[in-house]
């Protein structure tokens, strides 16, 4: 399956936590965005007119095109087989509605099959998240929306700067749920500065009565470079570690009683709503980027735009030229570690047989160390993580990968 992720950059207002490649802008940066991204698409398009991109690497080689900006938009073979779309940010939802629908209208000339796609996300704020906004989502072939709350808690959406107030949060929620047709999913953090662990549950259970499908919630990871990181350096803030097992464990254990399963690490689904473009990234899927430290893969390629702005518009208004790009071809061992770390972020676990198809095996010894432990069960085809499992991720996954037979 083919997904596309475009990345719109801009915020009402920087979350203090935020380590994302987002600005705050004036709306005549917006514009200018749109057409930026619409060259940066119609060069893509000529780069895979010029090769033959599902069989060939040279959609990211020299051979292709060094400044391919053609003038009139075509539409785009490989765009066209897109299945999976996903507006994220930043803040989507910033942009006025007939800006909207002008990013929509430019996907579609570039030949994305809106009307079809089996999923279509778009990320709202509550700030941002309007009926007429909504109106020309819906019109364009939205499918789902994904709306970022964080908390319920007006002195923690504070602690953070997140933009909205709990009753912006509430009437977006309750707008997005009332609209027929509409998958919709909602986020929230847990270990905040000066959250309680029945701060949060309490968050997951007002979450969890509202009518949906979908849930992820995020521990708080502090980038010291962040504002955050920054106030909590100087203690004005603070963090307890020792509350982010016990929130995960309860968060999990709550949603499972309202039967939402964790079908990834930090998402939760009811059955038949997962997210079908999330899956495909970790399932190794394939996927088109675009935007500012947009990140794809394709054709076995890696690879990210530059991630701030001006040297994002730099590198579009140049032509796109391949070395402008960041790219990171997938090897055999490459490949091997993607598929262990992915595969066991997800309650589908690890396939021996897909393993040993990319040529590995993990030890005997090691996938005992972490089943003794109650880390790890095994499954007819292979493994999965279990229990507390799923907290210390990284190290299963580092010492599974580091005895590999």
């Amino acid at each position: 399956m083919l997904g596309l992720y475009i990345h719109i950059p801009f915020c009402k207002k920087i979350c203090d936590y935020c380590d994302f490649a987002t600005i705050q802008a004036p709306e005549r940066l917006y514009v200018e965005y749109l057409d930026l991204l619409e060259k940066e698409i119609r060069c893509f398009a000529a780069r895979n007119r010029a090769v033959d991109a599902r069989n060939s690497a040279a959609v990211f080689s020299a051979v292709a095109p060094p400044a391919a900006t053609p003038t009139a938009a075509a539409p785009c073979a490989a765009l066209s087989q897109v299945e999976t779309l996903y507006l994220g940010g930043g803040t989507p939802s910033i942009l006025p509605p007939e800006l909207l629908d002008r990013l929509f209208q430019l996907l579609k000339t570039a030949g994305v099959p809106l009307k079809t796609l089996k999923e279509a996300t778009l990320e709202f704020n509550p700030e941002s998240c309007t009926a007429d906004r909504l109106q020309v989502a819906l019109g364009n072939g939205i499918t789902r929306a994904s709306l970022g709350l964080q908390t319920f808690r007006p002195q923690l959406l504070s602690a953070v700067s997140r933009s909205h107030s709990v009753e912006q949060g509430l009437a977006a929620l309750d707008l997005l749920t009332k609209t027929p047709n509409l998958e919709v999913s909602a986020d929230l953090m847990f270990n905040l500065p000066g959250q309680s662990q029945t701060d949060f549950l309490e968050d997951l259970d007002r979450l969890s009565a509202f009518p949906l499908n979908h849930i992820s919630f995020y521990g708080l990871k502090v980038d010291p470079r962040s504002r955050l990181g920054l106030r909590i350096a100087r203690g004005e803030l603070s963090v307890d570690e020792d509350l982010y097992a016990p929130m995960y464990r309860d968060g999990v254990a709550l949603l499972a009683s309202r039967g939402f399963d964790r079908y990834e690490t930090s998402n939760f689904a009811k059955p038949g709503h997962e997210s079908l473009h999330n899956l495909n990234y970790w399932q190794r899927g394939e996927y088109l980027a675009f935007g500012p430290s947009a990140h794809g893969f394709y054709n076995g390629v890696r690879f990210s735009s530059p991630e701030k702005y001006a040297p994002w518009r730099d590198y579009v208004n140049a032509g796109c030229p391949t070395e402008g790009l960041s790219l990171d071809p997938i090897g055999p061992e490459e490949r091997i570690a993607e598929y262990i770390q992915l595969s066991l972020r997800t309650k589908y676990g690890l396939d021996t047989s897909t393993l040993a198809s990319y040529g590995a095996k993990i030890s005997e010894k090691s996938i005992a160390r972490w089943e003794s432990c109650g880390y790890l069960n095994r499954t007819q085809n292979g493994m999965v993580l279990v229990n507390d499992g799923w907290l210390f991720m990284d190290r299963v996954v580092e010492d599974l990968y580091s005895n590999l037979e």
